[in-house]
């Protein structure tokens, strides 16, 4: 190939750009970030959320009683949108001479952003899943965002627990479903399956014991998908979608009919996330709820203060070309994820 010509430059791009495309949308057919985690749009470096926390009830009252009066509860979280991106740098020689495996080196990295810009909101979930148990790793309450003692409102003490661990039970005092606790979920091939599913039940019974910060109404929380490692695959997907299952000895052993319990349940498809492949032992699993009432932010947020762009150079004129010793993509973004409601996200542990 001869000296790069302008045509040559922005024909060149547009073949970039396409793989680009191509790439981010074939893969994000195939991601589940969405499912569990919702964007908000920004337009501040810092973005600060109000939560509110539905309160109010209606009370009976005589004729002519005083009517009775309500404060909304909120509380704030501040999400600090961080610079994302990577960049491709190459030689003018690399693209003029034929063995200098130009086209190939960009073709290979447009594909290769193009898969990445999809799947970063992915990764930064699966962070959160991960270190949502370690210090530091705040919910809005300022506990950890896994944790049997999150407060139902600051201005009492009553708890609940988003994570499964431990003995039944083992919940603070204060806890009004405290005697529902199951304490560590079992699901993996240590235990029968029929054992698993009442493991799971026990979860379910719990969560659906969970009431509105006025302490008295139902929150009306419905588990809806199971999201664990591709160890434990076959297990969850029998446990949403058996029709039968087999029962130990003193359960009367044999085949039980569990079509109607499942079916009940109206679980969706379970999420095999090749990232939690090792993850404490491949035995913990993860479960996303949904309330009656929709949540504006969800179990996670995602804030996007800049979408992911690549920088292009578009039309140079010959003088611009013939000055230009090294070309430069830059692909960025400027975003940030970060904890929502822990009542819709739940952690399963087997101990």
């Amino acid at each position: 190939m001869g000296a790069l010509t302008p045509q040559w430059l922005m024909d060149f791009e547009s073949n970039m750009q396409l793989l680009t495309e191509s790439e981010y949308e074939r893969l994000s057919s195939n991601l589940w970030w969405s499912k569990f985690m919702k964007t908000r749009p920004s337009s501040t470096k810092r973005e600060l959320v109000a939560w509110l926390l539905s309160t109010a009830q209606i009370e009976s009252r005589d004729v002519g009683g005083q009517m009775p009066f309500e404060d909304m509860v909120s509380r704030y979280t501040e999400y600090t949108n961080l610079d994302a991106g990577a960049g491709l740098r190459m030689r003018k020689q690399q693209l003029e001479d034929l063995d200098g495996n130009g086209l190939d080196v960009a073709s290979q990295w447009s594909r290769d952003i193009g898969a990445y810009m999809a799947y970063w909101p992915q990764k930064q979930l699966v962070n959160l899943m991960k270190n949502g148990a370690t210090a530091g790793n705040n919910s809005y309450d300022g506990v950890t965002y896994f944790n049997n003692a999150h407060l139902y409102r600051d201005d009492n003490t009553a708890t609940f627990a988003n994570i499964f661990t431990g003995a039944a039970a083992s919940t603070p005092s204060t806890d009004p479903n405290d005697a529902g606790y199951p304490g560590a979920i079992v699901l993996d091939e240590s235990v029968s399956t029929d054992t698993a599913l009442v493991n799971l039940s026990k979860a379910f019974s719990y969560i659906r014991s969970i009431k509105m910060p006025n302490l008295s109404d139902p929150r009306f929380l419905k588990p809806v998908a199971l999201i664990g490692p591709p160890r434990m695959q076959n297990r969850l997907v029998q446990l949403t979608s058996a029709k039968f299952l087999a029962q130990a000895a003193a359960s009367g052993g044999g085949s039980g009919d569990v079509e109607a319990v499942i079916s009940a349940w109206g679980m969706t498809a379970p999420v095999i996330a090749d990232e939690l492949a090792g993850f404490e032992s491949d035995t913990t699993c993860f479960l996303a709820c949904e309330q009656i009432s929709s949540s504006q932010l969800g179990a996670f947020v995602y804030v996007e203060r800049e979408a992911f762009k690549i920088d292009y150079y578009g039309m140079f004129d010959d003088a611009q070309l013939a000055r230009a010793q090294e070309f430069e993509w830059h692909c960025t973004g400027r975003n940030v994820a970060g904890y929502g409601h822990p009542f819709l996200f739940y952690k399963l542990k087997a101990t």
